[in-house]
């Protein structure tokens, strides 16, 4: 009798720890799965968007200088955003693809000046002469583009695995995307350009201002104790290694594995002042169990434990069981959006996962900020829209269409069931954006 309990109780216990075993899988693999299609989508829309600006690129230069352009010009720019953002969501961090986001840059840049001039005057033939050789490097990076994305196609290779060779350090030499993506680069470091200073120096690009970051130099040994105090991670396995040439700036990626859980976690340390630039660790989350606003205070807490005071929380999502929060720099009552910090937080446990602090990093001086307003809000008020009621205001600092700090009061107010964000150069009263705000 009591071996037949015992014998019902083990098969109950298997079939449970088998269903656990099944679920975990289950979930794991609808992560996996999700993260994968992002990455695809994000890769075929950059393509697609390279494509759209090379086409809009040789329709400019078809229409001669008869000053109907602009519109095109203005597309251009526009699409070179969006290729720019579908960058930063590819699992590209460790891998230096830092030459096609600058040639975007600078598309952008080129084609949002031209289009204001192609508005008042005809371009000039130094103009064309730069237009057509962006237009014969967009037709190089569209190629190269293509055939990585049909290497992908033909040997059925998923973007999970570049993300986890990078991260890991282990790239093999047949690893077709991490090579392909090597050569588009490349390719892109060997163009000659000869661009307009004005162009080049109306956007703060974030890697050069890695670049000058102040600070003692560290070694490996002291990168790795920065992120073991960082990520608090005592029993863990550390690997120090300088990134490599064309990485964009000097630091340490040091890669941390975990005792207990076998957990790893990726970060990157600048080498002059020894800063966190960035870090991601990577485990299976769990139900949720905290809520989002909880989530934001551990980050909150996060930052302050670490030195970053005074910051607000200016954005927050979730996406299945992680926040995803993002915060600013306050300068007494201004809020400096470019002086951002980016933070994923898991809802099982509130644990930081992953941490960007680029746009922070690169905006550390205020010295030369815009922060008196030369008008009073009640004045800025009269811009806007007289039927949206405003609910709450305050002195922000945004970087305008040519990547310059401009000094905003931003209005959230209601109209109806909608609610806007409106923001009103505080120098002379102009419009400079107006958002629908989604729940």
């Amino acid at each position: 009798m009591v071996r037949n309990v015992i014998i019902a109780v083990l098969a109950i216990a298997l079939i449970v720890t088998g269903y656990w075993g099944y679920r975990e899988h289950r979930d794991k693999n609808a992560v996996l799965q999700h993260a994968e299609n992002n990455y695809q989508q994000a890769y075929h829309d950059l393509t697609y968007y390279i494509d759209k600006i090379h086409d809009h690129l040789g329709t400019v230069l078809a229409t001669g200088s008869n000053g109907t352009g602009a519109n095109d010009l203005t597309e251009i720019w526009r699409l070179s955003a969006l290729a720019r953002g579908d960058i930063g969501q590819l699992p590209l961090t460790l891998l230096p693809f830092n030459k096609t986001a600058e040639l975007l840059s600078n598309i952008g840049n080129f084609s949002y000046q031209a289009s204001v001039k192609n508005g008042k005057q005809p371009l000039k033939p130094e103009d064309y002469k730069q237009l057509e050789s962006l237009y014969k490097q967009s037709g190089t990076v569209e190629k190269s583009l293509r055939d990585v994305q049909q290497v992908i196609m033909d040997h059925h290779l998923r973007w999970m695995d570049v993300e986890m060779a990078l991260a890991s350090q282990k790239q093999p030499a047949d690893n077709q995307v991490i090579d392909g993506l090597r050569a588009v680069d490349q390719k892109v470091g060997n163009f000659e350009n000869d661009w307009d200073p004005a162009v080049t120096r109306t956007q703060l690009n974030e890697w050069d201002a890695l670049k000058n970051l102040t600070g003692r130099p560290i070694s490996k040994k002291d990168a790795q104790s920065i992120v073991r105090r960082f990520l608090n991670i005592q029993n863990g396995k550390y690997v120090a290694e300088p990134l490599g040439k064309g990485s964009g700036f000097p630091a340490y990626t040091v890669t941390v594995r975990e005792d207990r859980y076998g957990n790893t976690a990726v970060a990157t340390v600048a080498r002059k002042g020894g800063h966190v630039v960035w870090f991601v660790k990577y485990r299976d989350i769990k139900d949720r169990r905290i809520s989002l606003y909880r989530a934001s205070n551990a980050a909150g807490a996060f930052l302050n434990r670490h030195g970053f005071k005074n910051m607000a929380l200016i954005k927050s999502d979730q996406y299945d069981n992680v926040g995803v929060f993002t915060f600013a720099r306050k300068i007494g009552d201004v809020w400096d959006y470019p002086a951002s910090i980016r933070m994923k937080v898991a809802l099982d446990n509130g644990e930081v996962l992953a941490f960007d602090d680029r746009g922070y990093l690169a905006h550390q001086s205020d010295a030369s900020l815009p922060l008196k307003p030369a008008i009073t809000a009640e004045a800025a008020k009269k811009g806007m829209n007289q039927t949206i009621a405003v609910q709450e205001q305050h002195l922000a600092i945004i970087e305008n269409d040519l990547g310059n700090p401009v000094l905003c009061y931003e209005f959230i107010g209601t109209k109806g069931s909608d609610t806007y964000r409106v923001l009103v150069n505080a120098a002379d009263g102009r419009q400079e954006k107006v958002e629908l705000m989604t729940a």
